[in-house]
């Protein structure tokens, strides 16, 4: 079976409503019968066709399809314990969770975006930009061959689509500070003169023309950043038409804080409010916040942590939870490709100010050497070298997911994921492989080594499956408190999530503090409380996360959120806002 028939089974069998073994069978047969695919439907079929006497008939009507086509395969196993690509269940896999795709290139895949089953590109190292058209990858057209593309991002978007649809602007950037621009879905790009920026962060010093570029980062449907060495952070607010240095145009480095060059690596802006950004830079992962990035006139930012991962010569990457701001993470690499092990991959609760290197329970011997990681609805995947790709439930264990064959040891360079089931990472020779299965860890061994085993691994559910991640909310509405923000979600799901609590999302310019209340719609009693004290000069943002008590059922509530002065000085007005809890 041909990519396209492999994707558009997975693309059809996503949404699908699945109950058991029983309900999951006939949605893929009728798929499968839609495509004039033949069907095993007996125990004789299955004999005649040589699988195990084990497999029952439904089993081998998919494996008959299958055999050969590794995507499909994943199938099988995952319908075996009764669970559809895509359904999102956090069942653990003996087998590798990766699946093979051909990408059509043998160059060095730089950069994935994934926004769905069908937006879907990458780019190389060679210059090659591919999309996924709806029958398979199909090189774009324009950009010139040997240009050495190092990011490339697309306009975020509210539904998925495919090229020719909504979210059509995208950029690629390269090593040496050319920038490529598609307005259709990318399967057209032409080069956009190279943005002017500074040689050094004082208004008086010479413009010039950006030479050397790191990523490229959406911030909203009209808002794209660009990152560079020597401090170059450029921003358009008008979907890439033109761009304008905002880091090097005061006496400091206005996005940092402080007056020292640095090479910024990547970004990372809140959905909820791309106002809040946070900046890495390539000498030792240095975090920088601002909570004015996309808003007009000059913004500025300030230094949250000058020390994440072990790497100076690197490209630091940066994931941030949405729902959970605080939580973020920074993967780096070094140049000899030693890797940095355990300290190459940091994650923060705090919103960067604290960084603490992750967990690795399943893996004694951690390379370390990062390119890429996402945060995606609670499951956290990052990828890198010789093999190791990460995938994490917690945020703080992370698991060695290797792919199998010949890319159990790929050098991977590339990762994107759409939500938390499916992700992609892409490395040498073109090498390619996709997940519907992001948020599972690996069984453990049945029968543990002999002597003491002090487990590191979080503790598992009912019938093996890793904890869920955090709760989740969606319909988000942004209010202004005292002069702050507080973004509260009017739908928040706790029922089966690995901790019960409400997250309210607030953001300040000034030293503030502030308690969020759970109230009944009826009456005054307070239910839960949460409290959130930020004392930075400048401000910041951050998560109050409302602890709920089990007397709190699913069901209608207010959140009530207050600004106050670091001396308890009431600010502004009380927000109230009605919300669904589930």
């Amino acid at each position: 079976m041909d990519l396209p028939a492999q994707l558009a089974i997975l693309s059809d069998l996503e949404g699908t409503v699945v109950d058991s073994t029983d309900s999951v069978i006939p949605a893929f047969r009728s798929r499968a019968a839609l495509r004039g695919l033949p069907e095993v439907s007996t125990a004789s079929q299955v004999r005649r066709s040589g699988y195990p006497d084990s497999l029952t008939a439904d089993q081998a009507h998919i494996e008959h399809r299958v055999r050969g086509t590794a995507v499909l395969r994943r199938i099988a196993l995952v319908i075996t314990t009764a669970v559809v690509l895509g359904a999102g269940s956090a069942t653990a896999q003996a087998a590798s969770i990766w699946t093979p795709l051909n990408s059509g290139t043998a160059a060095t895949i730089t950069s994935i975006v994934y926004q769905s089953p069908t937006r879907f590109w990458y780019a190389t190292s060679a210059g090659t930009v591919a999309y996924f058209n709806g029958a398979g990858f199909t090189n774009a057209t324009g950009i010139e061959a040997g240009e050495e593309i190092v990011d490339m991002a697309f306009q975020p978007v509210s539904k998925p689509g495919g090229p020719g649809t909504v979210g059509l602007v995208g950029f690629a950037v390269t090593h040496n500070g050319h920038v490529w621009r598609s307005t259709d879905g990318g399967v057209n790009w032409s080069k956009i003169g190279s943005p002017t920026t500074r040689t050094e962060c004082s208004v008086a010093s010479t413009p010039v023309a950006e030479t050397e570029l790191n990523a490229v980062q959406w911030a909203g449907e009209s808002d794209v950043f660009l990152l560079g060495d020597n401090s170059t952070i450029l921003r358009s607010t008008n979907a890439g038409a033109t761009f304008t240095e905002i880091n090097k145009n005061s006496v400091t480095c206005a996005m940092q804080g402080e007056a020292s060059a640095q090479d910024m690596t990547d970004a990372s802006f809140l959905p909820a409010n791309p106002d809040h950004a946070v900046f890495v830079a390539r000498n030792f992962g240095r975090l920088y916040a601002s909570d004015d990035a996309v808003a007009e006139g000059s913004p500025s930012g300030s230094l949250v942590n000058s020390d994440t991962v072990n790497s100076f010569n690197g490209t630091p990457r940066i994931a941030q939870d949405p729902l959970s701001p605080n939580r973020i993470w920074v993967v780096g690499n070094t140049v000899d490709g030693f890797g940095c092990g355990t300290l190459c991959l940091e994650r923060s609760t705090d919103g960067g100010t604290f960084a603490a290197a992750a967990s690795f329970p399943n893996d004694a011997a951690v390379k370390g050497d990062l390119y890429d990681i996402s945060s995606q609805g609670g499951a956290e995947v990052t990828a890198g070298s010789g093999g190791e790709i990460f995938t994490s439930v917690d945020g703080t264990n992370f698991y060695d997911q290797p792919a199998e064959g010949a890319l159990a040891t790929e050098n991977w360079r590339a990762e994107a994921a759409y939500d938390a089931q499916h992700a992609a990472v892409g490395g040498e020779s073109g090498a390619l492989a996709i997940t519907a299965a992001a948020n599972t860890i690996p069984t453990p061994p049945s029968t543990p080594p002999p002597g003491p085993i002090a487990s590191t691994a979080p503790p598992a559910t009912a019938g093996g499956a890793p904890p869920p991640g955090p709760p989740t909310g969606s319909n988000a509405v942004k209010a202004n408190l005292g002069g702050a923000t507080a973004t509260i979600y009017k739908v928040v799901t706790v029922t089966g999530r690995s901790a019960r609590f409400v997250p309210v999302v607030v953001a300040t310019s000034k030293p503030r503090k502030f308690v969020a209340k759970i109230l009944p719609l009826k009456g005054h009693r307070v239910l839960a409380t949460g409290r959130l004290t930020i004392k930075r000069r400048h401000g910041g943002h951050g998560t109050i996360d409302i602890q709920l008590p089990a007397s709190v059922k699913p069901g209608t509530y207010l959140v009530v959120v207050r600004e106050t002065t670091l001396a308890g000085k009431a600010l502004g007005r009380v927000v109230k806002v009605r919300f669904s809890l589930k």
